[in-house]
């Protein structure tokens, strides 16, 4: 995931943290940085909040580690998306690939193979569908390792997309959270408390899941809610980001900050 992509998650994360929290104060000017990630300029100061994303599978870079596969079938969707933009008008589609799929040894060969028959396949189906509103396919194509694919036209009327919006559908399997992967990921964070106080007066976590992604799909449960982590930050948030929105504060017995 390159640089651009995680600004803009941690900007549609912060989005969503302002809506559900309502312990945050009234900001009078909001600064997207970096240690942390974001400067929240209120009547009393300013508040830091440095953003940190939990997945299941420490190995990021193993070929079939859940966020590892994620990023090779967004690939793949994204660039069909760009071999289409400029050649039909808008359409939302929605892909959901095959279980047991892998991520292969030549990615690059594999992003190029699939995503073009993907595209040609869509291409197709505009041409012989231009009225149709919509259209659901069952194991589309064998060429694809897809199991599932939704296309909508998306330019009709004030409910339409006036772009392109082509998104992969996970499907995920739920892993129980643990309070030692909680507080592993705190203490990651903790080293850098004193360096963001550079730029702020207190900084809060927030730690980010989205459930409807399996390599971030947990379930938080009672024992992690009452269990009491240790923080240098003034508060800690766990939040799942999917469009549930949910967010919890976690109990935290504060360290010192300073030696």
């Amino acid at each position: 995931m390159d640089r651009r992509d995680k600004k803009s998650i941690e900007k549609l994360h912060f989005e969503y943290f302002k809506e559900c929290c309502k312990k945050l104060p009234s900001c009078i000017h909001i600064e997207h940085s970096d240690k942390p990630d974001f400067l929240c300029t209120h009547s009393g100061g300013v508040l830091g909040i440095e953003h940190r994303r939990l997945f299941k599978e420490a190995r990021a870079r193993h070929p079939n580690a859940p966020q590892a596969l994620e990023s090779f079938r967004q690939q793949i969707v994204e660039s069909a998306q760009k071999r289409c933009e400029k050649d039909i008008p808008p359409l939302f589609v929605q892909v959901w690939f095959n279980f047991r799929q892998v991520k292969p040894k030549n990615k690059k060969k594999e992003i190029e193979r699939i995503s073009s028959a993907l595209a040609e396949f869509v291409k197709k189906w505009h041409e012989e569908n231009p009225s149709k509103f919509y259209e659901s396919f069952k194991s589309p194509s064998d060429i694809l390792p897809v199991f599932r694919m939704f296309i909508t036209h998306a330019w009709n009327g004030k409910t339409g997309l006036p772009y392109h919006l082509w998104v992969v559908e996970d499907t995920a399997v739920v892993q129980n959270l643990t309070t030692e992967k909680i507080q592993s990921r705190i203490n990651e964070k903790n080293h850098r408390y004193e360096e963001y106080l550079k730029k702020c007066d207190e900084c809060w976590l927030l730690v980010v899941v989205d459930v409807f992604k399996d390599s971030q799909s947990f379930e938080i449960s009672d024992k992690i809610l009452n269990h009491k982590f240790e923080s240098k930050f003034e508060r800690v948030f766990y939040m799942d980001a999917s469009h549930r929105k949910d967010l919890w504060e976690l109990n935290i017995k504060r360290l010192k900050a300073f030696p």
